[in-house]
């Protein structure tokens, strides 16, 4: 990971946490503490260390551990969860002593792969807008993609700003806050899918019971509907997975663009994936994602960690498009899409008649 130093600061620094306030509380209590901080360390080159610590914690809880810290956890003991107090921090800190070996461990060998189903709205988005702008067929390329649960994004049921479609015998039902959904392209209306291929760098096996419950530890203590959302999505793509390639994207890239059909748009996302980039890798993951054009047009779309506010003072994350006619901003949602916020581009983007440039970009 980096000095202690860059550890501390991972945690003092950390944003997002709203809706755990265990792990808002236990932020802290890392950051204070140097043998935690040391125990943080050991995550792997680029990962962050927060993610990785809780997530191994919340891992050995959940597989059986007994310990006085699983009373905090709503994840373990349900509703008869305690409330964080002073005893927290002291908890977690015993915990961790106590199992710092198998902590260890988990943090040498897994990575942080989040799958929060819900965050394939990004990707629906992303196709709705090329229905918009293109007739014909699409590519669609997930960087990051975990065990692929996103890249189903036409196998589930969405309510949006209200509206209820995609598929309604779907075990798995994505709700998001959207104001202004007006805003949105016809989300309902996808394209043709060509193709779909996923890039992870050790892309959890679904049909293994131990990749299944990382995956789980990853969903926050108290965020009981995301786990639900998750378990229903295993389910759902174990019983079709789409295509995942091992590797990184910087070294994949061309041999996943040349097996793509020639020509045909392709549609490349990544959500929470470049933050767990090594910095000094970052130009190489850039120009491995950028690559994708060249052998047709290419809709790029990414929600990583850039701060903004959306319209109505919710702090989010600027949701990026960057297409042949240049790079923006088109909304501002929360990290794990509870809610999107559209912006005025991204109207005038999925406006009817508002594509004239994209249509340029998009031919066929």
């Amino acid at each position: 990971m980096g000095s202690q130093g860059t550890v501390v600061g991972a945690f003092r620094e950390a944003r997002g946490f709203d809706s755990s306030p265990l792990y808002r509380h236990l932020l802290a209590v890392v950051a204070d503490e140097p043998a935690l901080v040391e125990l943080a360390a050991r995550t792997r080159p680029g990962q962050q260390p927060t993610f990785a610590l809780f997530g191994a914690v919340h891992y050995l809880l959940l597989a059986g551990t007994t310990d006085p810290l699983a009373e905090y956890y709503p994840s373990v003991v349900g509703d008869r969860a305690r409330p964080v107090d002073e005893h927290t921090g002291r908890a977690f800190a015993r915990f961790c002593a106590a199992y710092a070996d198998q902590i260890a461990a988990i943090l040498a060998t897994r990575l942080v792969q989040t799958n929060h189903v819900q965050r394939c709205l990004v990707t629906r988005l992303g196709l709705a807008l090329l229905r918009g702008a293109t007739r014909a067929p699409v590519c669609v390329i997930e960087v990051g993609c975990s065990a692929g649960l996103n890249l189903r994004a036409d196998r589930y049921a969405f309510t949006v700003g209200g509206t209820t479609f995609g598929a309604a015998d779907s075990g798995v039902h994505i709700r998001a806050d959207v104001p202004d959904a007006h805003l949105l392209p016809d989300l309902a209306r996808l394209p043709v899918i060509a193709d779909v291929v996923g890039v992870d760098l050790d892309p959890p096996d679904l049909t293994d019971a131990d990749d299944r419950a990382w995956l789980r530890a990853l969903v926050w203590p108290e965020n009981a509907h995301q786990a639900a959302l998750l378990e229903a999505a295993m389910r759902v793509v174990a019983d079709d997975p789409p295509r995942v390639l091992r590797g990184d994207i910087v070294d994949l890239g061309a041999d996943v663009a040349a097996s793509l059909p020639p020509g045909l748009p392709r549609l490349v996302v990544h959500t929470a994936t470049r933050i767990h980039v090594p910095v000094e890798q970052r130009p190489g993951f850039d120009a491995a994602i950028a690559a994708f054009a060249a052998d047709g047009p290419m809709l790029h779309l990414a929600l990583e960690d850039d701060q903004r506010v959306a319209p109505s003072g919710r702090p989010g994350i600027g949701l990026t498009a960057t297409d042949a006619t240049g790079s923006r901003t088109i909304a501002v949602a929360d990290g794990h899409l509870a809610w999107l916020e559209p912006l005025p581009e991204l109207g005038a983007r999925a406006a009817p008649g508002g594509h004239d440039r994209r249509r340029a970009a998009f031919p066929g």
